[in-house]
């Protein structure tokens, strides 16, 4: 991708598709110790294995995280997101250590604002394994700078 593409380059029903990524033990660990959450779910294997999923799952806003990234390594907007707005998240599944996830991204929305120099484009994620099976799903929502003759176009929304 260019690395700046503009609200207009987001139209409704639009797919991307981020590369995989396998969780480690490492990413489990550092999540731990920039959150503050030593859960033994997610570290202590002893712990985990008499637990609902039988061995230690990786933090569910660690797998967000690295959803964000993987997001922002497409290089959709490298000059030209301007804030994300909102999020809302989903945690359908577990995520193991050794999972690779990826995520599907679909435009769902996407309107100009009044400003008519950015607009707001909402994002339908699907975060899933290396099985295909989803593990977690959410709406992101962004401002995107828009081209600057942006406020004298009609643009359609679905």
């Amino acid at each position: 991708m260019s690395g700046n593409l503009y609200f207009e380059d987001f139209s409704v029903g639009r797919v991307f598709r981020t590369a995989g990524r396998t969780v480690t033990e490492a990413d489990v660990v550092n999540f731990a110790g920039l959150s503050g959450d030593f859960s033994s779910l997610h570290l202590d294997e002893e712990f985990a294995v008499s637990g609902p999923f039988g061995r230690r799952i990786a933090h569910g806003l660690c797998s967000v995280t690295i959803f964000s990234g993987l997001f922002v390594q497409l290089g959709l907007w490298n000059d030209t997101a301007l804030a994300v707005l909102s999020t809302s998240w989903t945690f359908v599944g577990p995520v193991f250590l050794g999972d690779t996830i990826k995520a599907d991204i679909t435009v769902s929305h996407a309107r100009i604002t009044s400003r008519g120099d950015r607009g707001v484009v909402t994002f339908e994620v699907t975060l899933a394994n290396q099985d295909g099976d989803t593990v977690q799903n959410g709406v992101w929502v962004m401002m995107i700078r828009a081209l600057a003759d942006s406020s004298k176009h009609q643009l359609e929304n679905a």
